[in-house]
């Protein structure tokens, strides 16, 4: 527990926070402009959707703004900010799937054409002919769909460690569970996505002949 106390002192997001609960509003601006962007990507990363992340950052910035005065310093602020953004947006995807439950296909954010804002979530490019570049795509659309199809908590976990980069110490406070928890999602997530990376290059091989 001694590099948690450690880290909370060295957080100066937490003396921000402070000032915020005790009335200075300004004080709330420099928490926005050092987190918004490492939001905005992990919205987007768990909702699939651009604007719909927008949207979710600022609902998140509101949450925490009037938690201010309940937070308990712990960590880093950015983790009590993603624990804010990961329950925001797993109640997004549940009311999504309710919306969704009875319509064929992948989910339409899987349909847009991937955007500029998140690069590290295409494949990597310099393949070395258009068809094995369009493979690559299409692959990687269908470990997309496997992403979105995954149950909200493994999707949250797969997000969290395989793309923020966070340990699994920082994903079991982030999402309040135990760090075997995390290990047990993580684990079956990557098998279904495994399963379906196999089942996806099987497709090609089927239809020849």
């Amino acid at each position: 527990m001694g590099d948690t106390d450690a880290d909370t002192v060295a957080d100066p997001g937490w003396e921000l926070l402070a000032r915020v609960a005790a009335g200075d509003v300004e004080a709330f601006a420099p928490l926005v402009e050092s987190h918004q962007q490492r939001l905005l990507r992990l919205c987007e990363r768990l909702l699939g959707d651009p604007e719909e992340a927008r949207d979710a950052v600022q609902e998140v910035f509101l949450k925490a703004f009037r938690k201010a005065g309940d937070f308990r310093p712990r960590g880093q602020v950015y983790t009590w900010l993603y624990r804010i953004a990961v329950n925001h947006c797993l109640n997004r995807l549940r009311r999504r799937r309710l919306v969704r439950f009875t319509r064929l296909g992948a989910p339409p954010e899987l349909d847009r054409p991937e955007t500029p804002e998140a690069p590290e979530l295409d494949p990597a490019d310099g393949a070395p002919s258009p068809e094995e570049a369009l493979t690559a795509r299409r692959r990687w659309a269908a470990t997309r769909r496997a992403i979105a199809e995954l149950p909200a908590n493994q999707r949250a976990v797969l997000v969290l460690i395989r793309f923020e980069g966070l340990s699994y110490r920082e994903a079991a406070d982030v999402l309040e569970v135990t760090e075997g928890a995390v290990e047990s999602r993580l684990f079956r997530a990557m098998r279904r996505l495994e399963a379906q990376d196999r089942t996806t290059s099987e497709v090609p091989q089927r239809g020849r002949g």
